[in-house]
Order: structure tokens, then sequence, then C-alpha cells
């Protein structure tokens, strides 16, 4: 091996079954949060499957995302989470938070 791959764990969780599992938005926020959390304190991507997942309120990217920018900054979310099966709109919407976040 030549040394220009790179290879990392990756810890993999489903949004759908997350709001499935907990009783509000704010449950289900806390519990990404504790999932990103984590992941990067073990230094470990997380993939974050979206399928099935219809809105993105912000209490809930409030409570998860908005916690790991303030302890660990908007880098942290970059380098360790990866989010798979999302539409566009979802994209657009994560985007949008991200750039408004302070």
């Amino acid at each position: 091996m030549n040394g220009k791959f790179k290879f990392y764990s990756v810890m993999e969780i489903t949004m759908n079954d997350i709001l499935q599992d907990t009783t509000n938005l704010e449950s289900a926020g806390n519990v990404l949060y504790n999932n990103i959390k984590d992941a990067i304190s073990r230094k470990e991507h997380i993939s974050i499957n979206m399928n099935g997942v219809t809105s993105l309120p912000s209490i809930l990217l409030n409570v998860s995302l908005g916690r790991i920018i303030d302890e660990n900054g908007k880098e942290s979310l970059k380098d360790f989470v990866i989010f798979r099966q999302i539409t566009k709109q979802q994209a657009l919407r994560l985007k949008d938070y991200m750039t408004r976040y302070k």
C-alpha cells in the first residue's frame, strides 16, 4: 500500500429510526447529539442515513448539530459526519442551517 488511501472506522445510524424510537424532536436531537459526540471523541466518522426522513425541524438541528458546533466547531461536523441517502431538499436545509448558525 502506498499511503494514498486513508481508511477509517465509520459508525452508521439511521435518522428515521431515531425519530421513531423517541417521544419528541428534542429527545431525537439528544440521541443524535450523543451519537455524533461519541463518534468525534473516538475520532470515528459517523454516517447518518436520511432515508425516510421528511423534515429537519430547527429544534432537532439545534439540539444536535448546533450543540456539536458550539462545543467542537463547524469543522468537526464537516470532518466526522457523513449524510447518506440524503435528498436535495435535505442537503439544502443542512447547508442553510450550517451557513446561518453562529
